[in-house]
């Protein structure tokens, strides 16, 4: 639900905060996913402000789960679009930083970013794409920004200096074992018997400023997928954008806070956005990418490594469902996947820790080098610092 319109108070002017107060900006639903835990974990030290970008689902998300936050903009298409856009929500976000008193802006999405710098406040900024596919991505939210925190595959090109590492994936931020336990009672949201066999078939928007010239899924693949499937699986599509009337009644039914559980006991995902193949794959189960960045996003290769995800370049449609067949055909398939999943877990943390103790250093004023050179960080950052 949407926050109260904030008023110029002169006692908010007096108050004496004894907690910093920190804004959490979710440009996307993922991002939502990944800062919510952080949210819990620093609430000992933080207040949190919660903005949010109408992009996709977020803001149903948003509101489906309670939470409290401040409009942002409504997403744009193409990269004039997206340009605009990026300014008012800077305008937006400049007005937010005086009003609310925020202290530290955290975000993947450059507007936060941006006038933390412009209101002389902190922003520490968070991505998995590689610095050298979203050049201008990286550009608004590194720049401005104090610490960029990172995977410890992604590519950061100059924002080295300014990374701090972890070995993992964002979205072990809400899927870890930690803190992701799988409900089984999501087989009744999909009007299934439970233990039915099912897949998701996820359809991207594509429509973001790099997503331009991307190519992804057609709709006769479409029903490539669903003649593959037969009588066996249920396939159940998960759309960002209409969807033709032919395929509405394979339509997912389930609410938007509840698809982790339905890719916890999925049989397979076939996909072509990033965020959906990944979660699918640190969750065990088989993930089939088919788009344009397959082959340049650093996280993904990582997790093609432990054989948990499969990508494809559009026209390897063919190779793909060779290999759908050989996982749908390989009846130790639930076990073989979970040993992946755990061999992936061994070698992985809890980004979670990480991601809180980087908050906690720069609202308490640390400096980029103290906060990279101090004993936490050393296990997990083994970067050269900058002046």
């Amino acid at each position: 639900m949407k926050a109260e319109k904030v008023v110029w108070l002169p006692e908010r002017t007096q108050r004496i905060r004894l907690m910093k107060k920190i804004a959490f900006l979710a440009a996307h639903p993922a991002h939502l996913w990944v800062l919510r835990p952080v949210a819990e974990y620093i609430r000992e030290f933080a207040e949190v402000v919660w903005v949010v970008r109408d992009k996709d689902c977020v803001v149903s998300l948003a509101d489906e789960i309670g939470l409290e936050y401040y409009p942002l903009t409504k997403a744009a298409t193409g990269f004039l679009g997206n340009g605009m856009e990026l300014a008012r929500a800077t305008l937006s976000a400049i007005r937010l930083t005086h009003q609310l008193k925020i202290d530290v802006w955290v975000s993947k999405y450059g507007a936060g970013n941006i006038a933390a710098r412009l209101c002389r406040r902190r922003a520490v900024a968070y991505n998995d794409d590689d610095a050298d596919v979203v050049p201008l991505v990286a550009r608004a939210s590194y720049t401005p920004s104090i610490i960029a925190l990172a995977t410890d595959v992604t590519r950061m090109g100059h924002y080295e200096r300014k990374t701090v590492r972890f070995p993992g994936y964002f979205e072990l931020c809400y899927l870890h074992p930690n803190r992701f336990t799988p409900d089984r009672s999501v087989y009744a949201d999909l009007g299934i018997k439970e233990g039915a066999p099912y897949a998701i078939l996820r359809l991207s928007s594509l429509e973001a400023h790099h997503d331009v010239g991307i190519r992804g899924i057609e709709d006769s693949f479409i029903r490539r997928i669903i003649t593959m499937a037969g009588d066996e699986i249920r396939i159940f599509i998960n759309s960002e954008k209409p969807i033709p009337r032919e395929f509405q009644r394979y339509q997912c039914p389930i609410p938007v806070h509840r698809i982790h559980h339905a890719l916890a006991f999925a049989e397979f995902l076939v996909g072509d956005g990033q965020t959906m193949a990944s979660e699918a794959a640190v969750l065990g189960t088989p993930a089939f990418r088919l788009n344009d960045f397959v082959g340049r996003l650093s996280y993904l290769e990582d997790l093609e490594k432990y054989g948990l995800a499969f990508g494809f370049l559009p026209g390897q449609e063919d190779a793909l469902l060779e290999k759908l067949q050989q996982v749908i055909d390989n009846k130790n398939r639930r076990a073989e996947f979970e040993k992946r999943r755990q061999t992936m877990l061994e070698d992985k943390i809890d980004p979670v820790p990480v991601f809180g103790e980087t908050l906690r250093m720069v609202a308490n004023g640390r400096s980029r080098k103290e906060i990279m050179n101090s004993p936490y960080f050393r296990r997990t950052n083994q970067n050269n610092v900058g002046p």
